[in-house]
């Protein structure tokens, strides 16, 4: 019987490998990633062996995930596997780009400089989020604080004061009417209102998770206003840098075009960079594609605008693209420090103003009585 199970468990890790499993289930945060990425990629051009150095990292990691996680990784690659077939497993950790980069660098016995392409990268792209976020932060706060407070003066305080005016039999104005009426919809619904916005927030995520439906998602958020600004500045900056590394580093326009549309993060943004690839295909001009054409008409492509289709343009003349690429993503980084800066500054005052007319009308419809009261006697 021991035989047996022993045989059919030798059998289960060959069909179904743990590591496997865990390429689904394991992954890292943006913050672990770099910080393995930068340990990883310091090892290596120390001419420490790949699997060794992997050893180093996890010996020293003290977070149990993260061990497994490069614990599955060194167990893939003892079996046979190349790093970048082992990264391939965890998608939730490595993107296309990342994966190519790493086949690049083993290809070419640059490893160590694949890994610090996708450090600085990563790095890249965390600035950029920290930026976003951090002008969002204090609106949020205010926005929370404000809707907390709001709901207790809804819930607890009107009714208190409801009971007040109907034993005092006074004649309410339409808008105190108005304020209560409100108050008894929270109280008699907040159950099912709190169920609601659970429901729209999982319905959003869902939708914005799922393959099928992904794509219109990041559709609509490029159409947000003020956001959808800043968002596509983001993106552009992930695409030319990406873009511009791979060139540089020799790879031909088809494979860096298929190899960034994995970088941006956006489903619309990589479909269309796809249809530059079958346009590039079939002869068609990278400019063409990207409609610089479109200048003296006064049009300009939605995704990318003038000044990339003309780098484009000019690229096809000199053959300088890489440098043109890096060039203007600085650029798109600086653009993106001034729409955080102006976003920030005038987002504040307009939450500020907003909570005060929904506070100062609440507190008018409770003192709008009061004053009737007075004038009557």
């Amino acid at each position: 019987m021991q035989k047996i199970k022993i045989l059919l468990e030798t059998w289960k890790q060959k069909l179904f490998p743990a590591s496997k499993k865990a390429g689904n289930s394991l992954s890292l945060s943006l913050k672990d990633k770099i910080n393995f990425l930068d340990q990883f990629g310091s090892l290596l051009h120390s001419w420490i062996p790949v699997t060794n150095a992997l050893k180093i990292i996890m010996y020293q990691t003290r977070q149990e995930k993260k061990r497994q996680f490069i614990e599955h990784i060194i167990e893939q690659i003892n079996a046979g596997a190349s790093l970048k077939e082992a990264a391939e497993m965890y998608k939730n950790t490595f993107s296309k780009f990342d994966v190519a980069i790493i086949e690049m660098g083993e290809v070419s016995g640059k490893l160590g400089d694949a890994i610090e392409t996708i450090k600085n990268k990563e790095e890249k792209n965390k600035e950029i989020k920290g930026k976003i976020v951090g002008a969002l932060i204090y609106p949020m706060v205010i926005v929370t604080l404000a809707t907390m407070m709001v709901l207790v003066f809804m819930i607890y305080v009107i009714p208190k004061i409801q009971k007040m005016y109907k034993d005092a039999k006074v004649n309410l104005p339409w808008l105190t009417d108005f304020v209560i009426q409100t108050s008894n919809f929270l109280q008699e619904n907040i159950v099912w209102i709190v169920i609601w916005m659970i429901a729209t927030v999982a319905g959003i995520i869902m939708f914005k998770r799922h393959p099928k439906t992904k794509i219109y998602f990041d559709i609509c958020i490029l159409h947000v206003p003020l956001f959808g600004g800043l968002v596509k500045k983001k993106i552009l900056s992930l695409f030319t840098s990406s873009l511009g590394t791979l060139l540089s580093n020799g790879i031909i326009i088809n494979e860096s075009l298929k190899i960034s549309s994995g970088a941006v993060e956006n489903d619309y943004y990589e479909r269309e960079i796809n249809k530059l690839i079958d346009g590039i295909s079939k002869g068609v001009e990278l400019s063409e594609l990207m409609g610089v054409s479109e200048i003296q008409s006064g049009k300009e492509n939605f995704l990318f605008p003038i000044e990339l289709s003309s780098i484009v343009k000019i690229w096809e003349s000199t053959g300088t693209l890489s440098e043109l690429l890096l060039k203007i993503s600085k650029k798109y980084n600086r653009e993106i420090d001034d729409i955080v800066k102006n976003l920030s500054t005038a987002i504040e005052p307009l939450v500020i103003v907003g909570v005060g007319l929904i506070v100062g009308t609440i507190i008018m419809a409770i003192m709008l009585p009061f004053f009737n009261m007075v004038n009557v006697m």
